[in-house]
């Protein structure tokens, strides 16, 4: 009865994660269509909080368990007084320390702070890091298809035919001189330029099997690296870097690279034949192909491929530019006639090349950094300015004696933000205590002696009189008010120097008592002091702080435009105002401008004041400077395409949600059609089994190749769009904050945290995380050392091979009497001869169990953490190798993203909360991978603020691992906020002042990117004054001539008025 009325603990997270789901699905369409990427507005916080739904605590369930094991709790005496306090301490010792508690003791707190900062064992054998191995993205890069090895398969053919036709067959590749083979590789060169295509593809196959290491020569199936996973023959390796080499020294990269622009413009026209369609996409691929293996290999060893690097950094048009415009045209590529795949890696490693990796961001984050070297201690726990300015709001709303240093950045009073105040956003200083704020008043720092009611001190009122009856009211609790200001300091003659207070001083002969020591407490003295040593402007704060005044300056009429100055003043003083009308000085203002421009990018370089250096550009060099000055370039050219690209790159999240769910639903049909078939499971008939096996192992068996390389596709271009994203928010914030808050706004518009928790919600972290879609069999070093010379002698050697092996076989059985003996002698790869398997007759339902029984001996189980990182069994005593490599990357990456969107936004954690993102995001922490527990932990800090109490008492384990494992600040409100209620109502305003910020430095600095009717409006409103003039109709000929007038005129007026 009582199973009855209570779920189980399965039910009710089933439950709880199908209501997350839910919440998620509302959010966007289920269709695969564009809409639902950039068409949809990102949804608007709620006012009010979703209900939670209520669960048992742990305690409950225990004592209700225990109620229907032994029908009735048992609870066990106290032990007596009087007893041997040894015999005490021995049964308090035979407790079992794995016993469920309900809180943590005094031992397991101090156990768990002793063990938190030890070493913790690598269940997986994952390092992160920017690329893969080697030999591993260059595998990644080709498909499971059989069209590709028909085009590998032309490219070798080529080669060697003409190689044999110009050398004669006399000798080898390797035999050959440096002369000879320079000009073979001249000619294929010239022939890239060539009109006719067949020459053109020929001689574009041939320098392709000459970056893919010439496998026909090099690939020996033996001479592999025994510490990679992947087969790639080391001789191979070193062709592909010496190809490289070769076709870099003979000026060959800028052939190819305008070549490819030239495939990119036909497929862009359309021009392309129906006949010789499938021409241009091999010719494109080839070219592809070529740069990639070399932009891949210069990533590899940059110390010498530096001739290389150097090389495509002068490619002109920029290979990250280009790429990034071959990216935003895949929008409209409807038919997918384009490599998708191909061209987001090429994107990415050419972004790791021009704007570099991880190591070159922390670099150039180093060099521009705004603090000095005594602040770049990473065991300080520092505070931002923002916090500090809150810090003396509530300090000296208290302590009005008080003056604490001041702080770095002059914020006013009233605002609680670094972005531009808006009129609509209430103040949140301490000093407006707990009276509420009437309507229709202007908030700001007003003393509390203004306020409506007038409160003389913060002692509590006196308790309401007993109601009638003689029966007391409700128990109520008073306390003194802390928001209240200690209005009465004591005196003493040091009043004047230890707070500030100035003229305070002279009124120690009105008190009775002179006090004693300071006036004001140590410990606001030793928090003010140790708060204002602790705050640390960052680069993204001063740039921030720079910005909005730069803005309020325009806003207010104080600052305008330096090319628009000029060019009034220009005006003004060559043509007279009279003979113009405002369009034609419109005109004229716009076209002086374009010449002031001009004229300023031939005057001083590129790194104009559009470049920020930091405080100390000489710790920047040259090349760190390139790199600064390909970010600006890059976002100046690809502000007008970002949102494309920004769509482009979220569709394989779409199509991975629908891949899942239409392979979730044939697996329910494949069900149904199982309950609904006995003879398939049951005792039918032997014909009737075998269809129905032969069915279900279609149908449920193993995949066909066709899913494997649509899997294996699905999961490569995961991995390079997560990276590219990742990395273009890196080199945004490090080039100026507001760049890399305008892509976090295109991301957050175009759902992209919807998609990713829906992508988290439908599949199981384990499962895509022990994935294994590359299969040896179909990967290209397999194929290059199938269609090696060597292939033969290989085969001939593990021919000899299985002979040992067998001969040491027969002579084991021979020695041992029988082929059980044979068993012992060690070599346990051997298999078992045919006569032991057919001698051996037992039923179907034993080989089932046997089956069952091997296979859970045989599969390890998966090792799993609890909340707080806790292992749940026995971790491998060495970590797993067996994983992909690629769904880890991809994982941390989309967790990366989603916490750089979400980083102290009010308004987007806020989304997280309403998607009920914390059941979804709780799997992550199940997987001991410390990148993806960190960024999930991250995640659940920013929302922890927004969720109710019983949340957070069912949480607590998730909010003891925030607090082990995330750097804190020194103001660290995350959990226990202030004021959470008027956050939540300024979320939605600031980010709204965000956004119009980030507008307005994208129509300033770039305009000839934005459209031509934003740059008009942002004129005319720049322009109110000299529309209000031309209202007027003055006559300044006259004005000018009969100025002595006029102006007598004007002062008789004033006179006149006053």
């Amino acid at each position: 009865m009582m199973n009855s009325l209570w779920p189980s603990a399965k039910t009710a997270q089933a439950s709880s994660n199908e209501a997350s789901t839910e919440a998620v699905e509302e959010a966007i369409d289920y269709s695969a269509d564009e809409s639902a990427i950039d068409d949809s507005p990102a949804p608007s916080p709620a006012p009010l909080l979703p209900p939670l739904s209520s669960s048992r605590g742990p305690l409950q369930q225990s004592q209700q368990q225990s109620q229907r094991q032994g029908g009735s709790s048992t609870m066990l005496p106290p032990a007596a007084s009087g007893g041997n306090n040894n015999t005490n301490n021995a049964n308090r010792a035979q407790i079992p320390q794995h016993a469920p508690t309900d809180s943590l003791s005094l031992m397991q707190l101090r156990r768990i702070v002793a063990t938190v900062n030890a070493t913790e064992p690598a269940a997986y054998d994952f390092v992160y890091s920017d690329m893969a191995p080697h030999a591993e993205e260059i595998d990644e890069w080709f498909v499971y298809q059989f069209w590709q090895w028909v085009r590998l398969n032309a490219a070798q053919k080529a080669f060697e035919w003409h190689w044999k036709h110009e050398s004669g067959g006399k000798h080898g590749w390797d035999d050959a001189d440096h002369d000879t083979r320079a000009k073979f590789i001249q000619g294929a060169i010239a022939g890239v330029q060539s009109n006719d295509a067949a020459l053109r593809a020929n001689s574009i196959g041939k320098i392709m099997y000459l970056v893919l290491g010439r496998w026909g020569d090099t690939a020996m199936p033996h001479a592999t690296d025994e510490t990679s996973r992947s087969i790639a023959s080391i001789p191979q390796l070193q062709a592909i870097k010496a190809g490289v080499t070769c076709l870099t020294s003979l000026g060959g990269l800028s052939v190819v690279w305008e070549a490819l622009r030239n495939v990119f413009e036909i497929h862009w026209t359309g021009e392309i034949q129906q006949a010789s369609a499938q021409d241009a996409q091999d010719e494109l691929m080839n070219l592809l192909t070529i740069m990639y293996i070399v932009v891949q290999e210069t990533l590899n060893d940059p110390e010498d491929m530096a001739s290389t690097e150097a090389k495509l950094l002068e490619l002109n048009p920029s290979l990250v530019d280009f790429m990034m415009l071959a990216t935003s045209k895949l929008r409209w590529d409807e038919q997918s006639t384009m490599p998708h795949t191909q061209i987001f890696l090429l994107f990415w490693k050419s972004i790791l090349l021009v704007f570099g990796g991880t190591k070159d961001l922390e670099r150039v984050k180093e060099a521009t950094s705004e603090l000095t070297n005594g602040d770049k201690t990473k065991d300080t726990i520092t505070a931002n300015p923002l916090d500090y300015h809150v810090f003396r709001q509530e300090i000296t709303s208290k302590y009005p004696a008080y003056v604490p240093p001041q702080p770095l950045i002059p914020l006013e009073a009233d605002n609680p933000s670094l972005l531009p105040p808006l009129p609509n956003i209430a103040s949140r200083n301490g000093a407006n205590g707990i009276i509420p704020q009437p309507p229709n008043v202007q908030m700001g720092g007003a003393s509390i002696l203004n306020q409506p009611v007038h409160i003389a001190t913060p002692a509590p009122s006196p308790p309401p009189s007993p109601g009638v009856g003689g029966k007391g009211g409700k128990k109520q609790n008073y306390q003194t008010n802390q928001n209240f200001p200690f209005m009465y300091p004591p005196l003493d003659a040091t009043s004047n120097s230890a707070g500030g207070k100035g003229e305070a001083g002279y009124g120690n002969p009105l008190v009775s008592r002179k006090w004693e020591g300071s006036d004001i407490p140590a410990s606001i003295l030793e928090a003010g002091q140790l708060f204002s040593s602790r705050v640390r402007m960052t680069r993204a704060t001063r740039q921030l702080w720079e910005e909005r005044e730069r803005f309020l300056k325009f806003e207010r009429g104080w600052e305008t435009d330096d090319d628009a100055d000029e060019s009034d003043n220009d005006d003004i003083e060559e043509l007279d105002l009279n003979e113009l009308t405002l369009e034609e000085r419109e005109v004229l203002r716009e076209l002086k401008v374009e010449d002031n421009k001009e004229k300023k990018k031939k005057e001083r370089p590129f790194q104009g004041p559009e470049l920020d250096l930091g405080p100390q550009p000489d710790r920047l060099s040259e090349r760190d400077k390139q790199r600064l000055m390909a970010v600006e370039r890059f976002y100046s050219d690809a502000l007008p395409h970002l949102q494309s690209i920004v769509i482009v790159l979220l569709r394989p999240i779409l199509v991975n949600v629908t891949a899942i769910v239409t392979q979730q639903q044939n697996q329910m049909a494949g069900m149904a059609n199982r309950a609904n078939n006995p003879g398939v499971n049951g005792h039918g008939s032997q014909r009737g089994m075998d269809m129905g096996g032969q069915g279900q192992g279609e149908q449920d068996g193993e995949p066909t190749p066709e899913e494997i390389d649509a899997t294996r596709t699905r999961e490569i271009t995961s991995k390079a769009m997560t990276a590219i994203l990742l990395l273009l928010l890196k080199w945004l914030r490090l080039s100026h904050v507001l760049k890399f808050e305008y892509l976090t706004q295109l991301l957050l518009d175009s759902n992209y945290l919807p998609l990713v928790l829906k992508l988290f919600a439908h599949q199981d972290i384990q499962q895509v995380v022990d994935s294994k879609m590359d299969h040896v069999e179909n990967s290209f070093f397999q194929f290059c050392n199938i269609r090696s010379k060597f292939k033969d002698k290989a085969e001939s050697d593990a021919d000899n091979e299985e002979e040992d092996v067998d001969e040491e076989d027969v002579h084991g059985e021979d020695e041992g009497n029988g082929p059980l003996a044979g068993e012992d002698s060690g070599d346990d790869a051997a298999p078992p001869p045919i006569k032991r398997q057919r001698e051996l007759e037992e039923p179907v339902v034993d080989q089932m169990e046997d089956v069952a029984v091997d296979s859970e001996e045989q599969v390890p189980m998966r090792p799993e953490v609890d909340e707080m990182g806790l292992p749940l069994g026995n971790l491998p005593l060495e970590p797993i190798t067996d994983f992909s490599r690629r769904n880890f990357f991809s994982l941390i990456n989309y967790l990366r993203v989603m916490q750089k969107i979400c980083k102290n936004k009010a308004h987007r954690n806020l989304l997280l909360v309403q998607y009920k993102s914390s059941t979804i995001l709780k799997k992550s922490l199940r997987v001991p991978q410390p990148e993806l527990r960190l960024y999930t932990l991250k995640l659940f800090k920013g929302q922890v603020p927004y969720c109710g109490r019983k949340w957070r008492q069912s949480n607590m384990r998730v909010i003891t691992a925030v607090y082990l494992h995330c750097r804190p600040e020194l103001r660290d409100e995350w959990l226990a906020g202030s004021d959470i209620d008027a956050e939540v109502d300024s979320a939605l305003p600031l980010e709204q002042a965000l956004r119009s910020l980030t507008h307005w430095l994208n129509v300033r600095r770039y305009p000839e990117k934005i459209a031509a009717d934003i740059r008009i409006a942002m004129r005319e409103e720049q322009d109110f004054f000299s529309r209000e003039l031309e209202k007027v109709d003055l006559n300044w000929t006259d004005l000018m001539l009969n100025g002595d007038d006029t102006m007598s005129e004007m002062d008789h007026g004033e006179s006149t008025w006053g």
